[in-house]
């Protein structure tokens, strides 16, 4: 069993601490609590979860597909729904993202541009449409989270390309005021290691390859909007720089709290991950030469040697950070890191489920059952 992590280091030429992870980070064990969802019960039956949220008493449960919130307490009993499917003030269409401001939930609405805030207790709502005001910017900025001065985080929309997708290599994450009005570039997120641009064997144009193994820097927010944090994950190429990944926390001010870079094992692709998809590529509408096209595309898939390290990220709610490594043998190791960005603890999930809110005492994670329907499921951590 690999583990994701071997040492970590200070961004700034610090030598990583080498040596194996059981003497360095402690393995957790989990502590099975509540759990929430049912197969034919419909106040508790759960679609696609987008989001998890706890406080003290509640817990919250983004659902996309049904364009609401649901709320039960922290025992797992049904209390309320926030938000209901429509596209009028108070109303979801396709939410994605939430967390706090202050007492109120905020929820945003990427599709729509528009952000909601509910007050817990009353179930009242605020719905703002949001537009960013980006001098010179040909994107469309998507409202992406609320940072606790009060400020918007915004992403661009990603199009162009071939299918609608991106081809620019790097994105800005900018900070507004609610009205738009543009304040500073938050981070900039790379996605140069996505994509490939493939001519050979194509009657007319070119098309944009997109990678099986994405390796495009990650990005999760605080809960309480107090700070983000933005990994870089590309994969090892085989040379001789270590294989590492780079985690950076960034404050709601713009100011670095930590840069760490994280040493791993590198797992190298098997020889025939790719076959499939270059096959059902290459056999593809305007296709005039067959052999010509698989080649270019197993030249692109070539540079891509090893798994990228890093499937997932998520900022805990006591400002510790959550890092996924890659899917192994049924499974994922989670890596915890302090809010220094030190390693001070990792466990073990299956590959079906993922930590969705967390903090050093307990963790809230999303379940996939054989029928693959959605549990929200509580564990107490030990340690």
């Amino acid at each position: 069993m690999r583990s994701l992590l071997l040492g970590y280091a200070l961004a700034l030429g610090a030598a990583p601490v080498s040596g194996p992870v059981s003497g360095q980070v402690l393995e957790w064990t989990l502590e099975r609590g509540v759990t929430i969802g049912s197969v034919d019960d419909p106040v508790y039956g759960l679609s696609r979860v987008g989001g998890v949220l706890a406080d003290a008493e509640r817990v919250f449960v983004l659902q996309p597909q049904d364009g609401r919130v649901r709320v039960f307490s922290r025992s797992g009993e049904f209390v309320r729904d926030l938000g209901r499917p429509g596209a009028g003030p108070g109303e979801l269409t396709r939410p994605n993202r939430m967390g706090w401001h202050g007492s109120r939930l905020w929820v945003t609405e990427p599709v729509s541009g528009r952000l909601t805030f509910f007050d817990v207790a009353t179930g009242e709502a605020e719905t703002i449409r949001y537009r960013a005001n980006v001098p010179g910017s040909l994107h469309r900025w998507m409202p992406f989270a609320v940072l606790a001065n009060g400020r918007f985080v915004a992403s661009p929309e990603i199009t162009g390309g071939h299918g609608g997708q991106a081809t620019a290599s790097e994105f800005a994450i900018i900070v507004t005021e609610p009205n738009g009005t543009l304040r500073d570039t938050l981070a900039r997120r790379s996605f140069a290691g996505n994509l490939g641009k493939i001519t050979a064997g194509i009657a007319d144009g070119e098309i944009w390859v997109i990678s099986l193994l994405p390796d495009h820097d990650l990005l999760s927010v605080a809960p309480n909007g107090s700070s983000i944090v933005l990994v870089k994950r590309r994969g090892w190429d085989g040379g001789t720089i270590p294989a590492e990944f780079e985690v950076t926390e960034i404050d709601l001010h713009g100011d670095t709290v930590y840069r760490r870079r994280i040493e791993y094992e590198p797992r190298r692709v098997p020889s025939d991950f790719f076959d499939d998809d270059i096959a059902r590529s290459a056999d593809g509408p305007g296709i005039n030469n067959r052999r010509a096209h698989a080649r270019a595309l197993r030249e692109f898939y070539e540079e891509r040697r090893y798994f990228p390290p890093v499937t997932a990220v998520s900022m805990g709610g006591d400002g510790t950070t959550w890092v996924a490594g890659v899917d192994e043998d049924g499974e994922r190791e989670w890596l915890v890191l302090d809010g220094a960005g030190s390693p001070i603890g990792r466990l073990r999930l299956p590959t079906t489920s993922y930590i969705a809110h967390a903090n050093e005492a307990e963790c809230w994670v999303v379940e996939r059952d054989a029928l693959d329907i959605p549990y929200v499921v509580q564990y107490d951590i030990v340690r």
